[in-house]
């Protein structure tokens, strides 16, 4: 297996996105999968010297573009070809690599992948559906970005796509979907909420109905299904909360504890959860829908969350979860019968 690494992607780049690559070999040694690295050969070749690391132990594709976080995602394919972005798709799409792995423009990789790879047979639209741990096993989310506006049929197979996904991820046969409201009633919602729930009710063998976002890190769901404007605004209020309390809590205890015995206490505590809630202990997520496998990484991954990246490329390649999709959507195409052309995919 080669997986492909745009190494000038994120906010960390590339520095840490070369550590990554290097922290997954140590971890795996001799039974490592091939790491291609795709960006300016001098920089990368500098950079693995200055960590004192053998050159030999990776490939690296010499590419002239870079792809900003702040550009224009529609064309990035077109304009900039050869960036360490798009090259690494190319190399999914030609059989060259078997998956790609970034933390850039999450517009740009949604983009380029569906006019270079394409989407899985009977896919309207592609989503995003990050792992979100929980104290209580953590859920997938799903639409999390990938389109501002969708229909009761792309909720259902957001639904089946993401379903499949966590089977491969987390081994839970069967999960529990749930569909992301204002509340519990079947007839709550706006109208995609109340068309949807029906259809989810009908194809999602095991569609458990509303749930409202207060509860989301219960363990109530295995999956929960919404539109991608929600549920990118869900995610990053989910991600600032949490981020915010556990420093907040920590100061507090700081400035309340003079007794060091306590806080020797409290701080592996709080150590703890923090880890639990990491989004980087899970690494990449896929972008579910598209024929291929490219993973998208957090942009403010570090060396841990490459690392963690990458592994989670290795095994979504082997656990076949592209057929798995496919298979599950074949069952279900008689809901599928609109032709949705790819422009409609608008990513937030």
């Amino acid at each position: 297996m080669k997986i492909a690494l745009d190494v000038f992607g994120g906010d960390n780049a590339p520095e840490s996105n070369i550590k990554g690559v290097f922290s997954y070999l140590d971890h795996y040694g001799d039974s490592a999968e091939e790491i291609i690295l795709l960006g300016d050969r001098a920089q990368i070749e500098t950079t693995i010297k200055s960590l004192s690391r053998d050159i030999s132990d990776v490939s690296i594709i010499h590419t002239n573009e870079v792809v900003g976080m702040d550009e224009r995602a529609s064309r990035i394919f077109r304009e900039k070809p050869d960036s360490s972005l798009v090259k690494s798709i190319q190399l999914v799409k030609d059989g060259e690599a078997q998956a790609a792995v970034s933390a850039g423009n999450t517009g740009a990789l949604l983009t380029s992948s569906l006019f270079l790879i394409g989407k899985i047979p009977g896919i309207r639209r592609p989503a995003f559906a990050p792992f979100i741990p929980t104290n209580n096993g953590g859920f997938i989310l799903c639409d999390a970005g990938a389109n501002a506006d969708s229909k009761p049929q792309h909720l259902v197979q957001f639904a089946l796509m993401a379903s499949a996904y966590i089977e491969h991820l987390k081994n839970r046969p069967n999960p529990k979907v749930a569909l992301l409201n204002i509340g519990r009633e079947e007839n709550k919602g706006n109208e995609l909420m109340t068309n949807a729930y029906p259809m989810l009710k009908t194809h999602v063998r095991n569609f458990i109905g509303n749930i409202e976002s207060r509860y989301i890190l219960e363990g109530k769901a295995d999956v929960v299904i919404c539109d991608g404007f929600t549920g990118n605004i869900v995610l990053k209020l989910t991600e600032g909360i949490i981020s915010h309390l556990m420093g907040w809590i920590q100061e507090r205890i700081k400035v309340h504890s003079a007794d060091n015995d306590i806080s020797s206490i409290i701080t592996p505590v709080f150590t703890d959860i923090k880890n639990t809630l990491d989004h980087e202990e899970h690494g990449a997520t896929p972008l579910l829908g598209i024929n291929g496998v490219v993973m998208k990484c957090h942009g403010s991954s570090s060396e841990r969350g490459i690392k963690n990246s990458i592994i989670a490329a290795q095994k979504t390649v082997e656990e076949k979860l592209i057929d798995g999709i496919a298979d599950r959507l074949s069952r279900h195409s008689d809901i599928f019968d609109e032709d949705i052309a790819i422009s409609e995919t608008n990513p937030v």
